[in-house]
């Protein structure tokens, strides 16, 4: 799961985060009405309040295995996905965070293949490393 910081068609790093969604069961969130931004300025209780009630009504298309952060202003999100999904893995795909299970900073490399190995690894099929052939 890719939180993305803005709407993908605005998105700084929309060409890796395209190519990261081509991967079978990788779905984007777009950011809500209330920007990272605004919640950033909030109490850190109020942030994380806020992020739980929205974590909570989130409909996923199954359970994550990953959540992907770009930005430390989505670190209240990805922290309350995490709580309710203990089993994912926390990403940091944007030097976001340092204390992440894995880290690629996609502003400065185009080399993909640490996420995709990543992925295998956690056992989601990446579409690039022959995994979607394997039955």
């Amino acid at each position: 799961m890719l939180l993305l910081p803005a709407r993908l068609e605005a998105f700084a790093l929309r060409a890796p985060a395209e190519a990261l969604l081509a991967a079978p069961g990788t779905v984007a969130i777009e950011p809500a009405r209330v920007s990272y931004g605004a919640l950033g300025g909030l109490p850190a209780p109020v942030a994380r309040s806020i992020a739980r009630r929205q974590a909570k009504r989130m409909r996923l298309p199954g359970v994550p295995r990953a959540i992907a952060v770009f930005d430390p202003l989505q670190l209240p999100l990805a922290g309350a996905l995490i709580q309710r999904h203990a089993e994912a893995e926390l990403w940091d795909l944007g030097g976001a965070y340092a204390r992440a299970d894995f880290a690629l900073d996609l502003t400065g490399t185009t080399d993909l293949r640490p996420a995709w190995e990543r992925m295998e690894g956690l056992g989601v099929a990446s579409g690039r490393l022959g995994s979607e052939r394997i039955g």
